[in-house]
Parts: structure tokens; sequence; C-alpha cells
């Protein structure tokens, strides 16, 4: 009896949260989820185990589980890739916020390494559906333009050569996304905190200026 009263309450706790708080904890169940079980076989029932909430609260604000997903996609950019240039653009060099990015991207890698291995959900779903095809574009395009704004700012400070800004952010979200690997395949001869931090001073001096 007090294991669900317990459970009860908990739960209780969980649906009084305010709005924003209950989304983001049903979006990180769910990544934990879909990490572990695959986006096919992972149930609503699951997501409401893994966050402590009422069904009825998971649909209260979404209507299932492709549209749950849809949300996820969205919630992942703002949970991994902080908007650095706006919030501290003018003070920092192109070079230190690039170095903030990879610092953010260990950060959550040490914490919350799901984050990452979801997005290989991500790339699986979008050869399989359309929409999700659409909202990863969208999702992966903020995220080169806001590199491509770093790289911009560098170029005018006369930090960073004149490069193809588009290109050098492709191959800077390319470099991000290497800690995928690192998330699945257990590497023997380097850890993935060297492999961002040696991999960003790379970019960096590259693109600076002799």
């Amino acid at each position: 009896m007090n294991l669900i009263y317990t459970d009860r309450s908990v739960c209780i706790m969980a649906e009084n949260l305010p709005k924003e708080e209950r989304q983001s904890q049903i979006m990180e169940a769910a990544m934990k989820v879909i990490t572990r079980k695959g986006f096919s076989n992972a149930r609503i029932d699951d997501i409401v185990n893994e966050a402590g909430l009422s069904k009825g609260a998971i649909y209260h604000h979404y209507e299932g589980k492709k549209d749950l997903f849809l949300a996820l996609i969205d919630h992942w950019e703002t949970q991994t890739f902080p908007d650095f240039y706006s919030r501290n653009g003018k003070e920092r060099s192109a070079s230190d916020t690039l170095r903030d990015f990879s610092e953010e991207i260990i950060k959550v890698f040490k914490t919350r390494s799901y984050v990452f291995q979801v997005e290989v959900e991500f790339w699986s779903l979008a050869n399989q559906d359309d929409e999700i095809r659409k909202r990863s574009q969208e999702l992966y395009e903020k995220i080169i333009n806001l590199f491509e704004l770093v790289i911009i700012k560098g170029i005018r400070e006369k930090e960073f050569m004149d490069v193809d800004t588009r290109i050098t952010a492709i191959y800077i979200l390319s470099v991000f996304q290497g800690i995928n690997w690192f998330c699945i395949f257990d590497d023997k001869k380097i850890n993935a905190v060297n492999y961002i931090q040696k991999s960003i001073e790379l970019i960096i001096k590259g693109l600076k200026i002799s």
C-alpha cells in the first residue's frame, strides 16, 4: 500500500508542476525511453512510467507518440545547442563562442548522453516519414544558421579568414555530431572530451588569420 501511495504522490506532485516544466519532464522521459527501446518499440505507457505522470497528462499536451516525437525534435535543439551568439555574442570572440558550444556539448554528454543517442533515431525516422524529415531539416537549418552567425562575426572582426560560411558551419555541426560515436561505442583510444576539445581547436586554428 505504501508503494502505491508513494507512486501516486509523486505523480500528483509532477502534474502540479508548471506547464513548461511538465512538458520538459515528458520530453526528457521520452528521450530516455526512445534511446532504450527505439521509437517503434516505445509506448506511451513507458513514457508515462518514466515521467511519473498520468497518461492523461501526456495526452493533455500531445495527441500521440508521433506528435510527442515531433515536439521532441524542437526540445532537443534548445537543450543541445543554446544560442550563445545572442546571449553573449558582443562580449565573446568568435573563437570563444565556438569553445562555449563545445563545452556545452561536453556537459550534456557527461550528464545526459541519451540526448545524443536519440539524435540517431531522428536520422532513422527522417528516412521513413516526410513530416519528421521536414522538422529535422528545419532543426539542422537553425543550428547551421547559428554557427554561420558566429563565423560571420569572426570574419567581420578580422579574427577568421574569409571562408564559405555555410560549408564551415556544416563542418562544425558534423564534428559535434561525432559525439554520437562515443554514445554508442566504447572507444579505447580516445575519449569524447578530448575528441570535442581537440576538434574545435583544430577548426579554430584553421579559421584564424595568421
